[in-house]
């Protein structure tokens, strides 16, 4: 099967290698991680449906998010979510692929300035508490 980026991975279906998240599983995994405390599924929908711009519905975030805890990127903690070492190496390897695509030889952009502006960091996945 071949995923574009309007395709969703059949539920359950396994992922073509370890670190492909989608987009949302990306900005679930980003907003448990920088939690730091086990996060509930309507505290992620709010924030996500703040960087989405649109209505995000706990029951999205709770499917996506138990596909997450079955490929140990996250784990359920008494009902609320926190961030796995694997999720923390999968998201690292897609966050390193945002900057260079920001910054692939264009020399359009200053990527400091539009990672500070969009609030990541290059390295922000590279030393985590695990």
């Amino acid at each position: 099967m071949i995923s574009t980026a309007n395709s969703r991975r059949a539920q359950g279906g396994p992922a073509p290698y370890a670190w492909a998240m989608t987009v949302f599983e990306l900005a679930i995994f980003m907003a448990v991680y920088r939690a730091m405390q086990p996060i509930a599924a309507d505290v992620l929908s709010e924030i996500l449906g703040g960087w989405f711009e649109c209505f995000v519905s706990p029951e999205e975030v709770t499917d996506a998010a138990a596909n997450m805890v079955a490929r140990g990127w996250l784990v359920m903690v008494g009902g609320r979510l926190i961030a796995a070492e694997e999720g923390r190496r999968a998201a690292r390897a897609l966050m390193k692929g945002i900057v260079q695509i920001l910054d692939h030889g264009t020399r359009l952009i200053d990527v400091a300035l539009m990672m500070a502006v969009l609030r990541l960091t290059n390295g922000e996945l590279d030393d985590g508490p695990f």
